[in-house]
């Protein structure tokens, strides 16, 4: 990953979000356990940053991740979702949590994504993703 252009773009205590210039990411690494108003502050500025670049791709970095609530789940999959599937997101590489209560909700999540207007994998590593996300 030497060669990618990166610049941080939100930095909060919670997320931190990134724009990888090369492959036209955006990278939202979360931290901990997010209040109800920091994840839809994070995920609203990643949205945005992807608007702003014209992109369709991101980055969910969980490994530093606490549970994600009912409440931004409930959140997140009506509402997010289909707001940033009109703005063009398609693709969404995850990087696992190592927090089994991270992962349960994380799969959930994704469980419940449209499947026929979103691609989706997992992985364990930002160097894994990035190197899909090339590919995609």
């Amino acid at each position: 990953m030497e060669d990618e252009k990166i610049t941080l773009e939100y930095d909060k205590p919670k997320c931190k979000i990134y724009h990888y210039q090369t492959i036209n990411t955006v990278v939202l690494e979360w931290s901990g356990y997010a209040s109800h108003e920091e994840f839809v502050e994070a995920c609203d500025f990643s949205l945005e940053l992807m608007i702003k670049n014209k992109g369709s791709k991101m980055i969910a970095n969980n490994l530093k991740s606490e549970v994600v609530t009912p409440k931004n789940q409930d959140w997140l999959t009506p509402i997010w979702f289909p707001k940033a599937y009109a703005q063009g997101y398609r693709t969404s590489a995850v990087i696992v949590s190592k927090s089994v209560f991270n992962q349960i909700t994380v799969k959930e999540i994704v469980n419940k994504m449209d499947k026929g207007k979103f691609t989706v994998q997992f992985f364990t590593n930002l160097q894994d993703a990035t190197e899909w996300l090339k590919t995609v």
